[in-house]
């Protein structure tokens, strides 16, 4: 439902192309949303079919007549009753930490690899979320103009880059709490390698005292052990 009012508040300030949506979608608007043009342009049509917004052909000097959208009285109207209506309940998927959560069935050099690549991605992510905040920032001071728009989207993309240090740093210290955990591993009944559905097992036991001092540490912000 969300995506029908991210396309309504980009087509709030200017008309745009499927393309044009698509591309804000993979700017900025990326931190909280990730669309692909096949959800784009059939909402395209149900937004139009609803009087929400409406289009118009541009000819293009060889090319194919561009169609951009605009958004309707209905349409802007729709718009802010969204706005000013009640929160949405956040709806978290992360497909990583699903992984992570079960990450005791495979081995532990392959939950370390994991959890480092995993770490340069959202490295790479910070990277160019970095990129992005100073091209606007150039941006900015070329033109020498401010707008609501770029005060609310600039905070957004704060809150993306807060997030990514985040969780960067999630990924340095929970490497950290499996490496000193690394003998839980070893003593575990159900660990299954890539090649083969045996199990490793150890008749050895691990309590907890073993692994306490690690885990206090790991959670030092969060729990009182007095």
């Amino acid at each position: 439902m969300s995506l029908r009012y991210g396309i309504l508040g980009l087509l709030s300030k200017w008309e745009a192309s499927g393309y044009d949506i698509k591309k804000e979608f993979d700017d900025v608007m990326s931190i909280f949303w990730h669309s692909h043009l096949s959800q784009i342009y059939p909402e395209l049509n149900k937004l139009e079919k609803e009087k929400l917004i409406s289009s118009r052909l541009i000819q293009q000097e060889g090319k194919p007549d561009k169609k951009v959208y605009s958004i309707t009285e209905s349409g802007r109207n729709s718009l802010v009753e969204w706005l000013i209506g009640p929160i949405e309940e956040p709806k978290l998927k992360d497909a990583f930490l699903m992984q992570t959560f079960f990450m005791d069935n495979i081995p532990v050099d392959e939950v370390l690899l994991k959890l480092n690549m995993y770490k340069k991605e959202r490295q790479y992510r910070l990277e160019k979320m970095k990129e992005i905040i100073q091209e606007k920032w150039n941006s900015i001071k070329e033109r020498n103009i401010m707008k609501p728009r770029i005060i609310v989207s600039s905070a957004v993309l704060k809150r993306g880059i807060e997030q990514e240090l985040q969780y960067i740093k999630w990924c340095e210290d929970t490497i950290q709490l499996v490496e000193g955990c690394k003998h839980l591993w070893d003593q575990d009944e159900h660990i299954l390698t890539k090649d083969s559905n045996t199990e490793s097992h150890s008749e050895e036991g691990i309590t907890f005292t073993d692994v306490k001092d690690t885990f206090l540490h790991y959670f030092s912000d969060l729990i009182d052990d007095e």
